[in-house]
């Protein structure tokens, strides 16, 4: 299989609802126990390009395999050099067969140039998967709440996990916006696709 990405667009909301609509309802991987309107998520897809990259991964017939994006962690101005990570496959996308990490490798370089000093992904204690996912990226434990969730009927911990992009000067540049610099990430995403 030939994994393609692109960047997101308001179109793909139905694809994103469906997608993540399937771990609302079956799964202790989201926390969420209602799934936002596509409507919604094709909102919130307009609104992060603004500042943050949203990538989409296809197989090569187009059929769409999954998503990642970033988001703010915090509404506080302080956390603007902090982002949090989303990553959802498609639920009949193949598993093992390197989607997340194609998705990674595109989005983690961008968000570093973009001059984010650090993402967090918040995951499942019990999501063996995804942990082992940020491990191999370089993420690390920060934070372990236990019980801090309630879903399907059980208590469930969420592991904090953090991957420092750039260095903590004390005079940063601002960050980036996504929308001054997409289209640097689209041929960046030309030149993976072709390696693909």
């Amino acid at each position: 299989m030939t994994i393609q990405l692109r960047i997101a667009k308001p179109q793909d909301a139905p694809l994103i609802h469906d997608a993540y609509g399937h771990y609302v309802r079956t799964s202790t991987a989201t926390f969420n126990e209602v799934n936002p309107g596509v409507e919604k998520h094709a909102q919130d897809i307009q609104s992060q390009l603004e500042t943050y990259p949203y990538l989409i991964a296809e197989d090569e017939t187009g059929r769409f395999l999954g998503y990642a994006c970033a988001e703010p962690f915090r509404p506080q101005t302080g956390y603007r050099y902090f982002a949090e990570l989303t990553i959802f496959l498609a639920p009949d996308a193949p598993r093992r067969s390197g989607i997340g990490r194609q998705l990674y490798r595109a989005l983690l370089p961008f968000l570093q140039r973009q001059g984010f000093r650090q993402v967090i992904a918040v995951i499942t204690a019990t999501n063996e998967g995804s942990l082992a996912l940020h491990r191999s990226f370089g993420f690390t434990e920060a934070a372990r709440l236990t019980s801090s969730g309630y879903k399907h009927g059980q208590w469930l911990t969420s592991v904090w996990m953090v991957k420092q992009l750039n260095d903590f000067d004390l005079s940063p540049a601002p960050i980036t916006p996504f929308c001054e610099c997409r289209a640097e990430m689209e041929a960046r995403l030309a030149a993976l696709n072709a390696e693909a």
